[in-house]
């Protein structure tokens, strides 16, 4: 058995399954080489066999499906349930939904901890902002666990998919981004502003390592997918900060993050959707026309200076912004 992908691929767990029309796994160790999965197989049965893989994508993200082939005549399978499973994007409805609502947890965290300590920073104010911090950091460390939690409901909850995920390198960046939520909190208690910041941007890079591959432009994707990060944590978390102790000087700060912000996710856009038809006919584009929508509202709460509203509809566009991070492309 072998399965020929569009980029390279690693297994996860076991990979392939093949099932036989008796129920039995004959699928032997599964084999990697680029974007090729291979698996032998050792079965004499005539009827329909069912297929199901699970992979990580060079970009970390989960990938599933499943497919059934016939040796002979068609019978009855017991494991032909696993074809009608739904699907969103290339994961389950339960796993993409649980992907969206870690991330959303995790960029909140990031705008609560590492904005506000810019706002702070900016404004040369006192500690007052200590508890919208130490929330944000909370969130962050929060966001790791949910997030495994929803690579394993994306691809299956056994020992051997868990080991995997832990092992691969969706599992050492998330270590990391632990670790850093982890020094995050330590560092608070020096109430001292840049070593929170610097440590922020490694988070932002941490981010751009997991997020999606810009096809023929190695690594670009993730400097935009960081940079993009960073201002809009900076712009959300800013506005949080101000809407509870407003300052004068905001008003450039959060000119130079949003436009920061909205000019990375343009060329994100771009890239990712090259076509209107992408914009139109795929998850992935229905989901950006959302988040432009929801910038286009939050620009209008800006012009009539409606802070409150503005803050409502930036957390609504972290919302979108992790719903495309969770999304696959249009290829």
């Amino acid at each position: 058995m072998t399965l020929l992908f569009t980029e390279p691929v690693t297994p996860a767990g076991p990979g392939i399954r093949v099932f036989t029309p008796s129920g039995r796994q004959v699928a032997g160790q599964t084999s990697v080489r680029g974007a090729v999965l291979s698996a032998p197989l050792s079965s004499a049965e005539t009827g329909t066999y069912v297929v199901t893989w699970q992979v990580f994508s060079a970009d970390t993200h989960p990938s599933r499906g499943a497919f059934s082939f016939d040796v002979g005549r068609p019978t009855p399978n017991p494991y032909s349930a696993l074809l009608a499973t739904g699907e969103l994007g290339t994961s389950t409805p339960l796993g993409l939904a649980l992907q969206a609502l870690a991330r959303w947890v995790h960029f909140a965290g990031f705008a609560l901890a590492f904005g506000v300590v810019a706002y702070r920073v900016l404004t040369q104010g006192d500690q007052a902002f200590s508890r919208m911090v130490g929330a944000g950091v909370v969130l962050l460390i929060a966001a790791e666990p949910m997030e495994l939690i929803a690579q394993l409901a994306s691809l299956s909850f056994d020992g051997d998919t868990a080991l995997a995920v832990l092992g691969s390198s969706f599992g050492r960046l998330l270590a990391l981004r632990l670790g850093a939520a982890l020094l995050a909190w330590t560092v608070l208690a020096t109430g001292r502003s840049w070593p929170i910041l610097l440590i922020g941007a490694v988070d932002a890079l941490l981010d751009g390592l997991s997020a999606h591959a810009i096809p023929g432009w190695p690594g670009v994707g993730q400097l935009l997918v960081s940079v993009h990060v960073s201002a809009m944590g900076l712009w959300v978390g800013g506005l949080a900060a101000f809407v509870k102790s407003p300052d004068p000087r905001f008003g450039r700060y959060t000119a130079a993050t949003f436009a920061t912000a909205a000019a990375s996710g343009l060329v994100l856009a771009f890239a990712h959707t090259a076509t209107f038809a992408a914009l139109t006919t795929t998850e992935y584009g229905l989901a950006l026309l959302l988040k432009v929508a929801v910038v286009g509202a939050a620009l209008v709460a800006v012009a009539v200076r409606r802070r409150r509203l503005e803050l409502g509809l930036a957390t609504a566009v972290v919302a979108a912004a992790a719903l495309l991070a969770a999304l696959p492309p249009p290829r």
